[in-house]
């Protein structure tokens, strides 16, 4: 789970308003249902002192005997009962409850109250209690102080009920909206990654797709549109400069031409000193160096222009390799160089037989460039799955680690193994890497260096189907 993504930080943002927003309505719950209870139970004490005043304490004259008996015919909420007259004491208590949550004889005795209210006594017992004091004047003017209690127990054993009823929900309802919440993101999200996997697929072969557009009115709408303009234009761009590369390349082979035949001609017919003769040999040297670099890029223009793509055509890998290689024996033999060719089965892909077979010449001249005399040069032939692959390893000087993440691009060349003494230009691999893309492939290097280098392309295998119109695959070839 990546702790920095979008959905995560929304998910958790969301969770964290979600169980703050429910640890305060808890809060405002608790306190606003402790008021309620504390006023329903003030309330209840009133009423039940109220209606000893007036139906009992007045009739009854405030005899001990008649209010004992008047009041336990009565059911009342109250669970203490103080009847008090000014001046004359206490006239009336009730007994100790059975559970013995209070005692009575510890309460203390307010009979200068002269308005009604309620206080909460702590002294009672083990719990506390809430006391309403009465005050009543009965029909001989003499004034009582009536005084109902009860324990906060069914008002604690309430919040507490509800504490346990939030402990429980709020984790559940708080998993529950963070998990939903987390699914709703995802599905929010899906456009993006579409968007996302889509513009990853986008290369220069593929640069004529585009981002899809959800028709939903939104931003990601707008974004989808806007990204889409910006590859239209980048596509403009890159256009304008492959035709501008290939119109140069081209304008330039015919002056190169002439310059060489010019050059040629008065080598042939003009007599010259030794040091004319080294001018115009380095002038040649020069002119033709610019011709491969010409024709290089009119081939790396061709490729990303895919044009070459409807040429392609049933292949057998290992046929073209043996077959390029056998015409390169002179190359292999001046150097005095050993090749093993393994290409055992039939390996059949889809591609344009010149470009391929350009891909092993330019390999295999590498390895003959950069390979020790008496050395052994390797091309490996063969399928892994719906993969074909072709490996060109030599026993050469290596390739530095850093000049590696470079070694494809146009016009780069290493400190040793690419150096311009021995005639590269610097496109070489560019172009193989090129028609590897182009093919719907890529290539791979491991190198080390003093130890060699091996060179694989990748390439989708073909149709087996196909291998029927090709000749047999090469076997094991040595030179």
């Amino acid at each position: 789970m990546n702790l920095r993504s979008v959905r995560f930080r929304i998910t958790a943002w969301y969770g964290g308003t979600f169980a703050v927003a429910l640890a305060f309505f808890g809060v405002v719950a608790y306190a606003g249902l402790e008021q309620y209870l504390d006023r329903i139970l003030r309330n209840t004490l009133r009423y039940d002192g109220k209606g000893i005043a007036e139906t009992i304490l007045d009739r009854s004259g405030a005899r001990p005997d008649l209010l004992a008996r008047e009041i336990g015919k009565r059911s009342f909420n109250a669970r203490f009962i103080r009847i008090t007259r000014a001046g004359g004491g206490v006239v009336y208590v009730s007994e100790p409850p059975a559970d013995h949550t209070f005692d009575p004889g510890k309460i203390g005795a307010r009979p200068d109250i002269q308005t009604e209210l309620s206080r909460d006594e702590h002294y009672a017992g083990p719990r506390a209690m809430m006391v309403y004091a009465y005050p009543f004047t009965a029909s001989d003017g003499t004034r009582y102080l009536v005084e109902t209690g009860n324990t906060y127990t069914r008002t604690r054993q309430t919040l507490l009920n509800l504490i346990w009823m939030f402990a429980w929900i709020g984790p559940l309802a708080t998993l529950l909206a963070v998990t939903g919440g987390w699914f709703a993101i995802g599905l929010a999200m899906n456009p993006v990654r579409e968007i996302t996997h889509n513009a990853e697929r986008i290369s220069w072969q593929k640069r004529y797709e585009r981002l899809p557009v959800p028709l939903t009115g939104d931003e990601l709408e707008q974004l989808s549109r806007t990204l889409n303009s910006m590859l239209d234009r980048l596509e403009e761009s890159f256009q304008r400069i492959n035709r501008f590369s290939a119109d140069v390349s081209h304008e330039l082979r015919t002056p190169l031409t002439i310059i060489r035949g010019e050059l040629e001609s008065i080598v042939r017919q003009v007599p010259c000193s030794p040091q004319v003769l080294d001018g115009l040999g380095s002038s040649l040297e020069e002119v033709e160096r610019l011709s491969h670099i010409v024709d290089h890029l009119l081939i790396l223009c061709r490729l990303d222009s895919g044009d070459e793509a409807a040429q392609n055509e049933p292949v057998d890998l290992g046929q073209l390799a043996a077959g390029t290689a056998e015409q390169m024996r002179l190359l292999f033999v001046e150097k005095d160089l050993h090749l093993e060719l393994r290409a055992p089965e039939p390996v059949i892909v889809m591609g344009v037989p010149v470009r391929l077979k350009q891909v092993i010449v330019n390999l295999l001249d590498n390895a003959i460039q950069y390979s020790r005399r008496g050395g052994t040069v390797e091309v490996i032939v063969g399928e892994e799955g719906p993969t074909a692959y072709l490996e060109v390893a030599d026993d050469g000087e290596g390739i530095p680690a850093a000049d590696l993440p470079h070694l494809f691009e146009r016009f780069y060349r290493a400190d040793k193994a690419r150096s311009r003494t021995r005639g590269g230009v610097g496109l070489g691999l560019s172009i193989v890497k090129a028609i590897a893309v182009s093919h719907g492939g890529g290539v791979k290097v491991e190198s080390t260096e003093g130890s060699g280098s091996r060179f694989r392309i990748e390439l989708p295998a073909g149709n087996p189907a196909a291998a029927s119109v090709r000749v047999e695959s090469a076997p094991a070839v040595e030179l």
